[in-house]
């Protein structure tokens, strides 16, 4: 199973092996996304709660330091490229708990698209506690994606067991064109 819940009480591995604790609230489809400011990695503030008139993507990151989630990021990024079409009506997001000096870095390293807003959750994991995203033994984001519409409504979360899982990307975008 590549699904898990979010929030207090449940937990995630790495390796199948280390089982690490979530905390927070748990988000189910349905909710509406929490009011929460981030930081983009040009140090911006970000509402996620903002009027806008695109479906959002969230694909949540535990470190762009780490392997996997560097994959997930560039993955990301390069079906944007390949998909330019679909920023009209989609924004896509890559959070993690990463500095923003950090996701700045890793954009100009490897290329990102600038169709990718990259936000950071480093200082205060506030959006890790509202969506029961935070990894409690390591201050990191459970790797995931919240497909929101332009309610702010969570139409579709996958939360993975297994920290060396990357969630679905072709399954969000297809729950995100039905909300056009």
């Amino acid at each position: 199973n590549n699904i898990a819940p979010t929030g207090e009480k449940n937990t995630i591995t790495l390796n199948h092996e280390t089982t690490f604790n979530l905390v927070g609230n748990s988000l189910a489809v349905g909710d509406y996304l929490p009011s929460v400011t981030l930081m983009t990695n040009k140090n911006q503030p970000y509402d996620t709660t903002a009027k806008t008139d695109k479906v959002r993507i969230f694909s949540v990151l535990a470190s762009i330091d780490t392997p996997v989630c560097n994959q997930q990021a560039q993955d990301l990024s390069n079906f944007v490229k390949a998909n330019p079409e679909l920023t009209g009506n989609i924004e896509f997001i890559g959070l993690s708990a990463d500095t923003t000096f950090a996701l700045d870095r890793f954009k100009n390293e490897k290329g990102i698209t600038d169709n990718l807003t990259l936000l950071s959750d480093a200082k205060d994991h506030v959006f890790g506690f509202e969506s029961g995203t935070q990894i409690n033994e390591l201050g990191l984001l459970a790797r995931s994606t919240f497909v929101v519409d332009k309610d702010n409504k969570i139409v579709h979360i996958q939360r993975v067991p297994e920290l060396t899982m990357i969630p679905d990307l072709n399954k969000a975008v297809e729950v995100a064109k039905k909300y056009f």
